[in-house]
């Protein structure tokens, strides 16, 4: 069994790597969390993360102990390989990716297909700096392509009937639709990202499945990263795309700085920087390892070989899946269904594309969660392995988005498996919120405990 490595540098807790933008995320405390999981296991044995969305606890504490982290989305497992195992890139390397992504025939193919709606949205925008907003509205209201069945027009047509016909009939033509070459332009282009910046994030994409493991984690882990930067959302998250009216049916006065700002971001040179970042990142001490597995799959299958579990649940009815479905489909790279929702009488796409398999976390259910709590104790109690549990906690009429399990009842779970449990808070942490005045909660000093359960 590996110790903990004492060589560690004193500041690598303090450099938490973020990735993407990621709700809830705990790189300002990440070593509350070491010290939490060193006072339950001493060894510094492997430790297990679980629910490890962007990997951020596992690459700080990576640098300690062995580490294993677990979760169930695909771009999960992508990102945490990317930051606990980076390849060794040199600048030239990066560049030399760059370049072939900018000259690859299959960019350029891509490119044409969709040469009638890039360069429409550009006149939509540039049509908006002078105050005419109809157009560059109507693009922003209109689905993806993934949900248009036909190029057939109906009638009548407007400009961006047109636009989206003819791409359409190029993708058919040459044999794109449906590929995994333009999963991103065809579901999240002109909702999520510019046309244009759709075709480079499906073109950076493809260049990486011709990579080692290694490198292909790393390639794709930098176009999430990119994407999260140049998403056009409140919030720069994935969960609904940008509204351009208000309730009343009134552009947002703020629409077109925030569409020009966002959808002419140029997404190569981005990509180049987040390249550069990942090749930084100091690789993660011993045989570190990336599962994408339910989390008590993981625990059956992999128990003998831990030696402590740190598990960050969900804490709301809010699945995180939707927030990051957009990742997901990235990685995945396939065609989904996409979600419908009624509408005066009638079933349309839902204005957020998302995935109808999307995952729904039974942490995230009233009447699921407690009973995921209590499987997650019994499980690990069966292999005999201390736990280290971040929540955060909820009071009734506190003003803070309502818990689905109560701390009293996770503490209650935790007793009936463990002889000695203890919780401390987290000093002066709060939480980000949507950049949206009507979204935000009240915050408290105390947003987070940690519940260390002890064998």
């Amino acid at each position: 069994m590996i110790s903990t490595n004492s060589n560690a540098p004193d500041d690598a807790l303090n450099k938490a790597f973020r990735p993407i933008y990621y709700l809830g995320c705990k790189t300002s405390f990440t070593a509350a969390i070491k010290t939490a999981i060193d006072d339950v296991d001493p060894s510094g044995g492997r430790l297990v993360d679980l629910f490890s969305g962007t990997g951020s606890v596992g690459a700080a504490l990576g640098a300690y102990r062995e580490i294993t982290t677990v979760d169930v989305q695909e771009y999960s497992r992508v990102l945490c390989a990317a930051v606990l195992s980076p390849p060794p890139l040199s600048q030239a390397a990066i560049k030399e990716v760059v370049t072939h992504v900018l000259h690859n025939e299959i960019t350029k193919l891509i490119l044409w297909c969709l040469q009638p709606l890039i360069e429409y949205e550009r006149e939509c925008i540039e049509a908006s700096l002078t105050g005419n907003t109809e157009a560059l509205v109507e693009l922003l209201e209109s689905h993806p392509l993934a949900a248009r069945a036909t190029f057939v027009l109906t009638s009548p047509a407007s400009c961006l009937d047109y636009a989206t016909c003819e791409a359409l009939r190029r993708l058919h033509e040459t044999g794109l639709w449906q590929s995994a070459e333009t999963t991103v332009t065809r579901y999240f282009g002109g909702l999520y990202f510019s046309y244009e910046q759709a075709v480079m994030l499906d073109a950076v994409l493809s260049i990486a499945e011709y990579s080692d493991e290694q490198t292909k984690n790393t390639l794709k882990a930098a176009a999430l990263s990119t994407a999260s930067q140049l998403v056009n959302t409140v919030g720069k998250q994935f969960a609904q795309p940008i509204q351009p009216r208000n309730k009343s049916g009134i552009v947002k006065s703020g629409l077109v700085k925030v569409v020009q700002r966002d959808r002419t971001q140029d997404t190569l040179e981005l990509y180049q920087v987040w390249l550069g970042k990942y090749a930084a990142l100091s690789s993660a001490i011993g045989k570190p390892q990336t599962i994408r597995h339910d989390y008590l799959d993981a625990i059956t299958q992999y128990g003998p070989t831990f030696s402590v579990i740190y598990a960050d649940p969900p804490y709301t009815r809010d699945h995180y899946s939707r927030y990051y479905h957009v990742l997901e489909t990235m990685c995945l790279r396939d065609n989904p269904s996409i979600s419908q929702v009624m509408k005066h009488g009638s079933l349309v796409f839902g204005r957020g594309a998302y995935r109808v398999d999307r995952h729904q976390s039974d942490f995230c259910i009233r009447s699921t969660a407690p009973t995921a709590f209590e499987s997650l104790f019994k499980a690990a109690r069966e292999y005999d392995l201390p736990i280290v549990l971040s929540y955060s906690p909820h009071e009734a009429d506190d003003g803070t988005h309502p818990r689905v399990v109560s701390m009293s009842q996770i503490i209650e779970i935790a007793n009936q498996h463990y002889k000695r449990v203890e919780v401390c808070s987290v000093e002066g942490v709060t939480h980000n919120m949507l950049n949206r005045s009507g979204l935000k909660l009240k915050k408290r000093d105390h947003a987070e405990v940690l519940v260390k359960c002890f064998r």
